[in-house]
């Protein structure tokens, strides 16, 4: 198993689509060039991935990172 591949398929993938939304908004046809993935199964994972608020859409409908990856973020680190 390499460093990219946890075994949980579905976990990786979504993994995927967040590293390529690091790069900025992209359109559904963009995701699926940046993962590999079929338009079915990115346009699934985006989606649920959207209803958790990991993934948000801009003015132009491209899918972004959402506002729950900069709370996580906030909240890396801290001591509760």
């Amino acid at each position: 198993m390499d460093d990219s591949n946890s075994g949980v398929g579905v976990l990786d993938k979504a993994a995927h689509i967040l590293d390529a939304l690091e790069s900025g908004p992209m359109s559904l046809a963009a995701l699926v060039d940046a993962t590999g993935m079929t338009r079915p199964t990115a346009h699934r994972l985006a989606t649920a991935l959207e209803h958790h608020r990991l993934v948000g859409r801009d003015l132009a409908g491209k899918f972004v990172l959402g506002p729950r990856v900069i709370e996580l973020a906030a909240a890396a680190g801290q001591d509760k």
